[in-house]
């Protein structure tokens, strides 16, 4: 498959490996992309505002993938807005890189921003992410898209290793024995290209984690 992918940070340039590796064409976008993409991932520098850049990455595109930072460059709700039109106008399937701090801890639960001790430097975050999730449930019903959450415990700090393994839910966080919910970078990028190779999600959410 064709994928254009915007976003090569933390988790974008993992991303495009991954779906490279798995013999997709892939073209990575981002202001600056990430010099240590390998060569066979064609790279376009520039910004998913700039619609010239946008309608060369995605010409012809099977998938469109959001690898975008919630804040940065416009904020994502606006980012997502910009990608699901132009998805929607070519009949590609959206899919977002999400955080699971917008999904319940327990079927039919809080969302995990709202439970105890959830930190408060993250609410602008959360609310990019929450704004863009709500979005994508207003756009048209003939735009596939999914939006893949992680688990609890992410980010650079946590980069895990690599096992090929995790578990899946669309109803809440996925969390281990312990009651932790957590999944390295690696392994979430094994997820959201498992996804897009074989999809089981069709306007909705999931997350994932060991």
């Amino acid at each position: 498959m064709k994928i254009s992918l915007f976003g090569t940070g933390f988790v974008g340039h993992v991303l495009a490996r991954e779906l490279a590796d798995r013999a997709h064409t892939v073209t990575a976008v981002a202001r600056h992309p990430d010099p240590q993409l390998a060569p066979r991932i064609r790279t376009i520098a520039g910004s998913v505002h700039d619609p010239a850049v946008v309608a060369e990455a995605t010409a012809g595109a099977d998938i469109i993938v959001s690898a975008l930072s919630p804040l940065v460059g416009g904020g994502l709700p606006a980012g997502t807005r910009v990608l699901a039109t132009a998805a929607d106008a070519i009949g590609a399937r959206l899919g977002l890189v999400g955080s699971s701090a917008v999904l319940p801890v327990t079927p039919g639960g809080p969302r995990h921003a709202d439970t105890e001790g959830f930190p408060d430097w993250l609410a602008d975050r959360v609310s990019a992410h929450q704004q863009t999730l709500d979005l994508l449930g207003d756009t048209p019903g003939t735009l596939s898209w999914f939006y893949l959450a992680a688990a609890g415990e992410f980010g650079s700090h946590v980069r895990g290793v690599r096992t090929g393994q995790y578990r899946r839910s669309t109803t809440a966080q996925v969390s281990d024995e312990n009651g932790r919910s957590r999944i390295g970078v690696d392994d979430y990028s094994i997820a959201f290209a498992d996804e897009i190779d074989t999809p089981t999600v069709h306007r909705g959410w999931l997350t994932v984690g060991y």
